[in-house]
């Protein structure tokens, strides 16, 4: 165990990283283990390669999820929540300024074509993303199988929910070894988003706070794969079910998700903020972020065992490939509702070869596209 890190110097250090961390899980962990390991020395790579191990296995931002365990390991669990609400401060501002300025200036015709060369940006890296992570958990038949059955699943329009707990069942299934008794007690997990299905009835039942609640933390406690897996989920939800927000705002969402720095999960602000303001945005931060924290707390101190059950092996090598089902859907319908000339459909290529081939920065990509929409008639 490390010594103990003040909690000041904790707040200063990932106020530091959520402030110039852009680019999610990944961009965001090679920042992370320079101020941590490199130049604090407070944890080690062990420490770290078992925070991302963690990270990867809890629901919810992966990014999140690591500086919540260093957090831990510092300084127990007011280290923890310090260093995740640190992570997060930056970005939470800026994307509740962007989306006043949206909301107030929002029908102007250059903010209107800027977004329009934003779209197929953020379609270029919604498919990116849906390679990146397909590389990884799409290696056999049986994956390609839970796949294929994801994304077909949503474009019937199925329930997130429902899908993601079948494609577990379908790796316990497909994956796990073990054919006993215990292993088929796990498959009534499907029957569980009965109750999740009732969330839709809400309205007529609830304050609009309680089911915006709702709905995060829905996501936070489910959606696997970080926050490029939250797309589809709250495509769904925020806009086809409930129409809290347009096809086109959540574009916008997605974009300042990513042209914001820290977990690109943060677009769930934007969302909360378009619904019920200030307080909208606090409660879908907190919906989003607070399942994970909650079940990593219990994780910390069983993680060598809960790492090697078999059940829980099977279990999420059933959800990843689920996950690149998801983003596959959500690439074809953000795709259609982004290109809708020849030149947004080059603008879209375009990014798309410089994001897989020359791993350029989304951040800058989102920039250009917006420049690139001002300059269209």
């Amino acid at each position: 165990m490390p010594s103990r890190v003040s909690l000041r110097a904790i707040a200063l250090t990932f106020l530091k990283i959520g402030a110039v961390g852009f680019g999610g899980g990944v961009g965001m962990l090679a920042l992370l283990r320079q101020e941590v390991v490199e130049k604090r020395k407070w944890v080690d790579d062990n420490d770290l390669s078992t925070a991302v191990a963690m990270g990867q296995m809890l629901p919810g931002p992966f990014v999140s999820n690591y500086a919540e365990f260093i957090g831990y390991r510092l300084a127990g669990i007011k280290g923890m929540a310090v260093s995740v609400v640190s992570l997060l401060l930056p970005g939470f501002i800026l994307i509740l300024l962007l989306g006043f300025l949206y909301l107030r200036y929002g029908e102007l015709t250059a903010v209107q074509k800027s977004f329009t060369g934003i779209q197929p940006i953020v379609a270029a890296i919604v498919a990116r993303a849906t390679l990146e992570i397909g590389k990884g958990s799409v290696r056999d038949w049986r994956t390609g199988l839970i796949a294929l059955f994801s994304a077909v699943a949503f474009f019937l329009r199925g329930d997130v929910l429902m899908v993601i707990l079948t494609c577990g069942a379908l790796g316990i299934l497909l994956f796990n070894t073990c054919r006993c008794k215990t292993c088929f007690t796990i498959l009534p997990l499907c029957i569980m988003p009965t109750v999740y299905n009732l969330v839709p009835t809400l309205p007529a039942l609830v304050p609009k706070a309680l089911e915006l609640a709702l709905v995060f933390f829905k996501m936070g406690t489910v959606i696997f794969g970080g926050g490029f897996a939250a797309i589809p989920f709250l495509q769904h939800e925020v806009v086809e079910l409930r129409g809290w927000l347009t096809i086109r705002e959540f574009t916008l969402a997605v974009a300042l998700g990513q042209l914001t720095p820290g977990p690109v999960a943060i677009m769930s602000a934007f969302i909360g903020y378009r619904v019920l303001g200030i307080s909208g945005a606090l409660i879908a931060t907190v919906g989003t972020f607070l399942p994970s924290a909650l079940m990593l707390l219990w994780l910390i101190n069983l993680y060598e065992k809960i790492r090697s059950n078999r059940f829980v092996k099977a279990f999420l090598a059933g959800v990843l490939p689920g996950v690149v089902g998801m983003l596959f859907f959500s690439t074809v319908l953000l795709t259609h509702s982004a290109i809708t000339s020849f030149v947004l459909a080059v603008i879209g290529i375009c990014a798309f070869v410089l994001l897989w081939r020359f791993h350029v920065e989304p951040v800058y990509l989102i920039l250009i596209g917006a420049l690139l929409g001002l300059s269209l008639s």
